[in-house]
């Protein structure tokens, strides 16, 4: 199934090397771009069949695909009363991951969805999302809706490493502006609540193994704009490191730099930088 998509989403197989290009442009070959590329491609095939297959997964079976690393970050920062939030990239298999936090901590773990545009595909796809406990919040009620699930000591799923447009807040990523959802480091530094990073990595069997890091230490200045920005810049940071770690493991068919800042932002950028290189 990977191969065919490969072979038929021309569009999406051009994004995809575009922003590999973009990400290791000049550290590999135009080749080991196309290899990643076809890699990446296969796991989409792989998490599409999977995904037809959480009707037979229950809270007991599972286990026998997935592997858990961090569960005690997870329960500890639950443990302190102001609930959790949980920063999730689209790594394979990433729907996985509503069934693994249902699961985990049953009843104490929600995430927010964007809806599909096919009306009953959506249902189809929230059907299965919801199957062993977690609770999807809409986009429409998200901001209410999160804030009374932190209060209530919820773990709240973001899904925040796409293009996040101009509503977004621009950070570095793979040494290129990129547009950011605000939301994770924004909701942290005004509720308090601990803000985990979070990862499914799919293993050579097939199996999966999700990470869960410990809670990140928030910097805090005082600024509300410039910490959203430092922090989530840090959010991104963690994700590069893993996806280098894992390039094929990464969702490479979404225009991820399509909003770019305007030249002001650019300009300010460049200054930063030229005042922390060192002196020769």
């Amino acid at each position: 199934m990977g191969n065919l998509l490969y072979c038929v989403l021309k569009k999406r197989r051009r994004i995809a090397l575009e922003n590999l290009n973009i990400a290791f442009g000049g550290e590999i070959s135009a080749d080991e771009c196309a290899q990643i590329c076809r890699s990446s491609f296969r796991q989409i095939g792989k998490t599409a069949i999977e995904f037809f297959r959480f009707p037979q997964l229950t809270f007991d079976n599972i286990w026998e695909e997935v592997t858990v690393e961090g569960k005690e970050h997870l329960i500890g920062a639950l443990d302190q009363g102001k609930g959790d939030i949980v920063f999730l990239p689209h790594s394979w298999n990433w729907e996985l991951l509503s069934l693994v936090y249902g699961a985990l901590i049953p009843d104490r773990a929600k995430a927010i969805a964007f809806p599909l545009k096919n009306r009953y595909l959506d249902t189809l796809v929230s059907q299965y999302r919801e199957r062993l406990s977690l609770k999807l919040i809409t986009r429409r009620r998200a901001v209410r809706e999160t804030l009374r699930a932190l209060k209530e000591n919820y773990a709240v799923g973001f899904f925040a490493d796409q293009n996040a447009g101009r509503e977004g807040v621009f950070v570095d990523f793979f040494g290129k502006p990129a547009s950011a959802v605000r939301g994770p480091a924004t909701l942290a530094l005004k509720t308090g609540a601990p803000l985990l990073f979070s990862m499914d990595i799919r293993q050579p069997d097939d199996r999966h193994h999700v990470l869960i890091t410990p809670a990140i230490d928030l910097e805090r200045s005082g600024d509300l704009e410039r910490d959203v920005q430092t922090n989530t810049a840090h959010l991104l940071e963690i994700l590069e490191k893993y996806i280098r770690q894992y390039p094929d493991q990464w969702l490479w068919t979404h225009n991820r730099w399509k909003t770019q800042p305007d030249p002001k932002w650019q300009m300010r950028r460049e200054v930063r930088t030229s005042h922390t290189k060192p002196s020769i």
